[in-house]
């Protein structure tokens, strides 16, 4: 793909959209694979490309909030995070009106919705005048396709057969997939909020870029390396979206040595990062908290067995799950650092520390 082919491949794709087949395209996240999401024809092919369960949602993309209210019923807290973060790699599920092809709402009748942050995805869409498919273009369980050799070598002749047109525009940045918003719980708040940090030291600083946020995640670790020869060290994030927590948990990563991509785990909801730290053998845990549904299925994680000395476990959206934890620290060697981010202004942000 160049620019002198840009408006040819983007009528290619369309051609091939409108005629029911498959496009994979490259995103903000990672490459996906658009189908027409208003042609049951399409969609079934594309059922069929991903062999993902049935009844597991697939999201899909829109160029406008006007277009997202067409097809789902945005209520006030998804008209604000509309507002805020969108267009972005963020997906709201909201509740669906069921007027797209059947096989892409939730069993329990909602839909999520992107508004991608990319030219190419956004010209699709406004190409053919309809939301498109946006789900990545692996294969259900298969690693996160940043290249197209990614997805090829883990796919069988048969899912080939079933591409009708690959866009390809190199090796992509390896960004997180998006972040999952469910609009329709009642819990929303709770999960966005917490109290924290009482009967703690308390550290607050400005941070105006990510490449900050993850130097002070490098200092945190920093000043509590030697808590890892006797406790696990224990993260709490109380802290909006986008705020920074994942960057911050990179910077802990990077003090801990570890090389590999760390992410929000927002679909696997638990990431594990093996660490030789200060002479101490550890794994870095990484839990998004945002999906559970309730405390029973924190426990049913097992989320006990990670809190062993030597080992780190950052906790993202960890308000509603914040009295479980603590309950856990006079049964196991933890040591507890609570951490709020809020916005100051767009570029901005509010770093609360409480350890």
């Amino acid at each position: 793909m160049t620019k002198k082919n840009y408006h040819k491949i983007i009528v290619q794709a369309r051609s091939v959209l409108l005629h029911s087949g498959l496009v994979i395209y490259p995103t903000e996240t990672c490459y996906g694979i658009a189908a027409l999401a208003t042609d049951q024809k399409a969609i079934n092919k594309l059922l069929a490309y991903k062999r993902r369960p049935e009844g597991k949602a697939i999201s899909v993309a829109v160029n406008s909030q006007a277009m997202a209210e067409k097809y789902t019923e945005l209520n006030v807290e998804a008209k604000k995070i509309y507002k805020n973060f969108l267009p972005g790699p963020v997906t709201i599920v909201s509740k669906d009106k069921k007027l797209l092809a059947h096989g892409l709402a939730s069993e329990l009748g909602t839909l999520g919705i992107r508004i991608p942050d990319y030219k190419m995805a956004l010209d699709l869409i406004t190409a053919v005048n309809a939301p498109i498919t946006a789900t990545s273009a692996n294969s259900s369980g298969k690693k996160t396709p940043y290249k197209i050799s990614d997805i090829l070598e883990n796919i069988s002749k048969k899912q080939k057969n079933l591409i009708g047109l690959i866009i390809d525009a190199g090796e992509l940045p390896h960004n997180p997939p998006s972040t999952v918003i469910d609009t329709t719980r009642s819990d929303l708040q709770v999960l966005r909020q917490g109290s924290i940090g009482f009967g703690k030291n308390k550290r607050v600083k400005t941070i105006k870029s990510p490449a900050v946020m993850r130097t002070e995640g490098t200092k945190l670790m920093k000043k509590h390396r030697n808590i890892l020869w006797e406790k696990c060290l224990l993260i709490l994030f109380n802290a909006e979206l986008g705020g920074g927590k994942t960057q911050f948990t990179k910077g802990i990563a990077k003090e801990l040595g570890i090389t590999d991509v760390v992410s929000s785990p927002t679909y696997s909801l638990i990431m594990e990062y093996d660490f030789k730290y200060n002479e101490v053998l550890g794994q870095l845990i990484h839990i998004d908290a945002w999906r559970l549904e309730s405390l029973d299925e924190l426990k049913e994680l097992e989320i006990e067995q990670y809190l062993k000395k030597g080992n780190v476990v950052v906790v993202e959206w960890a308000g509603a799950v914040s009295d479980y934890f603590s309950k856990q620290l006079k049964k196991y060697p933890v040591q507890l650092v609570e951490i709020a981010i809020s916005y100051r202004s767009e570029t901005e942000r509010e770093l609360t520390i409480y350890d």
